[in-house]
């Protein structure tokens, strides 16, 4: 349980046989290729391997199948979530997928797919503008005359247009003085009135300047006959556009069985991705290439062995171990089958640099109970447990999800435990016997919750003290860990002298210990400043440091907190609903649906609330301690998947 020990390479091999050989790693996949540096190598002689085309190529076809993809989901008929969760995800060989992407006729079925598509968003555009016809024919939609025969008349001017209807009733008022012009209102709207007017071509100027002063606007009615014919000709239009894209949709359907093809090719070219990117951390000559890298240890022989399936004896491999202080070197983490489901909140976090330790197995077993106690009810433990083993052994998952099930699962049992030690199922719809009431025993949970803080920090403490001694650096563990626990035991000694009386003659043990340990810190927090007066101003500070710890104390009370609230609301629900029963064959129906509903709901905020506050826990009270982070997650050859476990 702990990093996985790295081993560097460096390996010269032929140029020539560098795609057959990534294939290799690809498969073999635990090897993490770092970009090869130019230091101690002539710039001259070595260049970089240069891909951008292909590169560019393969990210369009992974983009396009990714979009084929999209659309095919949303066209497949949705299959019932059971069915589809049994059925899971296809388990499939990188050889086996190389080979159907292959054979997978790609560029002829996304053509085709792209082409309908092109013709679908041409009909929307031109629905589209059509619409925008529509809406400027709207307001004429009166005119029982096409204009073009109006306008035909030689003796009148005709103008179709509109005013602000701030100024309208006054210009009808102005125009109706000539006695030679006619103006019909055709419609008026919140901002403009409509207008046609015909008028003798001898009033022609004194009109034009009319119209001018109140801001007419010309509008040319495009209507080969009348307003309403044309508007239902572009509705007739539109009709037809809606039945032509209706059976293209229909003729997408039919590429649905090409579903599993597209996310077949989609994976293969994010895998043929990779290994592109990979050649441009190479360096090479016209004949040599320059691979560096790192492999877990444990896997070196046979890294070597999958080389010489390539190159035969034709190449150069040197390996050493990997520098503990370097930034570089990949984490891979190596667990126990308890442990593992557990790195998904290490690598939330952060990686562990290659310097530090696994935190993982440290913190699980305290996540596994605290998150247990802050659920704290039978029921609710039960029908997770069900509910993810269920999961685990009838359906077929990616490797994340089985993982993040996997951790769940393992919460179940634990909230099991505690809620037969709270006696709680349900919120107490079934009465069982309780070593801890919560709601009695109040006090006695918080003491529990102060006690297993103080584990959880003094753990903590001591996994820096253990890092410090493997490190060679024993005075560091004396002082940035033992004259800790010497004032923080002191402290809690002398403090429980009082109301405990089996400490209370060791009081002044207590108060002398904490007292050295204060001196302790204030010694030597700042020994790595320079000057005397520096070394005393950060030992005080260090010491200022202890009020953290007293909140770090009081964050533990969450433990009690969010275990008195998850069983106080089930405890109230079950009231509700009891209530309900009594009512009749009504009241009894919905007390079902209320019990059910809501404490489905109570069991998902307990659940979320432990997973959150645990975490946090776990992140800020403990982590803080004795662990940095930061380190380079190991990058394995092949992609995880989206649709398939690959292997």
């Amino acid at each position: 349980m702990a990093i996985v020990n790295m081993k560097k390479f460096n390996l010269f091999t032929f140029d020539d046989e560098r795609r057959k050989l990534l294939d290799r790693f690809q498969k073999f996949n635990y090897v993490h290729l770092v970009e090869t540096d130019f230091d101690d190598i002539d710039e001259e002689e070595f260049t970089r391997p240069r891909s951008s085309e292909e590169l560019m190529e393969i990210d369009s076809k992974i983009k396009r199948s990714k979009d084929d993809i999209d659309l095919l989901e949303e066209l497949k008929e949705k299959e019932s979530l059971i069915k589809s969760l049994k059925e899971g995800v296809e388990n499939i060989s990188l050889e086996s997928l190389e080979e159907k992407a292959l054979n997978f006729p790609f560029e002829k079925i996304d053509k085709e797919i792209k082409d309908l598509l092109a013709k679908k968003d041409k009909n929307k555009a031109t629905v589209q503008n059509i619409d925008s016809k529509i809406l400027e024919l709207e307001p004429w939609k009166s005119l029982e005359s096409p204009v073009s025969e109006l306008e035909s008349i030689r003796s009148v001017n005709v103008y179709t247009g509109t005013i602000s209807s701030k100024y309208a009733l006054e210009f009808e008022e102005e125009i109706s003085k000539y006695e030679l012009s006619y103006v019909d209102r055709i419609s008026q709207d919140k901002n403009y009135y409509y207008y046609l007017i015909i008028l003798d071509s001898s009033i022609k100027e004194d009109i034009k300047k009319l119209l001018t002063t109140y801001g007419f606007t010309n509008v040319n009615i495009k209507a080969k006959g009348t307003v309403v014919e044309e508007i239902k000709s572009y509705e007739e239009t539109k009709e037809a556009l809606f039945e032509e894209n209706k059976q293209i949709d229909d003729n997408l359907k039919k590429y649905v069985k090409y579903l599993d093809d597209f996310k077949i090719t989609y994976e293969f070219y994010r895998n043929e991705k990779i290994k592109i990117m990979s050649e441009e951390k190479f360096l090479k000559t016209t004949e040599l290439d320059l691979i560096e890298g790192y492999v877990p240890e444990s896997k070196l022989k046979e890294f070597e062995s999958e080389i010489q399936k390539v190159c035969g004896e034709n190449y150069y491999l040197s390996a050493e171990d990997a520098k503990r202080d370097s930034k570089e070197v990949p984490i891979l983490l190596k667990n126990n089958s308890f442990v593992k489901p557990f790195e998904l909140m290490t690598e939330m976090y952060a990686m562990p640099k290659y310097n530090e330790i696994d935190p993982t197995p440290f913190f699980a077993p305290f996540y596994f109970v605290f998150a247990g106690i802050m659920v704290g009810d039978f029921g609710y433990g039960l029908l997770v447990f069900l509910a993810t083993l269920i999961a685990l052994k009838s359906f077929n998952l990616t490797d994340s999800t089985r993982r993040f099930v996997k951790f769940f699962n393992y919460l179940s049992i634990s909230t099991i435990i505690f809620g037969v030690i709270f006696g709680s199922f349900f919120g107490g719809v079934i009465e069982l016997p309780s070593l801890i009431d919560p709601a009695e025993d109040s006090t006695l949970l918080v003491i529990i919750s102060l006690i297993l803080g103080g584990i959880h920090i003094f753990f903590a403490l001591g996994i820096k003290a253990y890092m410090n001694i493997r490190d060679g650096k024993p005075k560091d563990a004396l002082y940035d860990v033992g004259f800790w626990y010497m004032a923080l035991l002191g402290i809690i000694g002398f403090l429980l002298g009082g109301p405990i009386e089996v400490l209370a003659p060791y009081k002044k043990v207590f108060l002398t210990v904490m007292i050295l340990g204060m001196i302790g810190i204030v010694a030597t927090g700042g020994r790595d400043q320079k000057s005397t007066g520096a070394k005393i101003g950060w030992g005080v500070y260090s010491l200022y440091g202890i009020t953290s710890y007293l909140g770090d104390f009081v964050s533990y009370l969450r433990l009690m907190a969010l275990v008195l609230s998850g069983s106080f609301l089930g405890l109230a629900i079950n009231m509700i609903a009891g209530m309900l029963f009594g009512s009749g064959i009504l009241g009894k129906i919905f007390a079902i649906v209320v019990f059910v509903a809501f404490q489905l709901f109570n069991a998902f905020l307990c659940y979320l609330s432990a997973y959150v506050h645990t975490a946090r826990l776990t992140y800020v009270e403990m982590f803080n301690k004795f662990y940095e982070g930061g380190g380079i997650p190991f990058k394995k050859m092949i992609e995880k998947s989206d649709y398939f476990n690959i292997n």
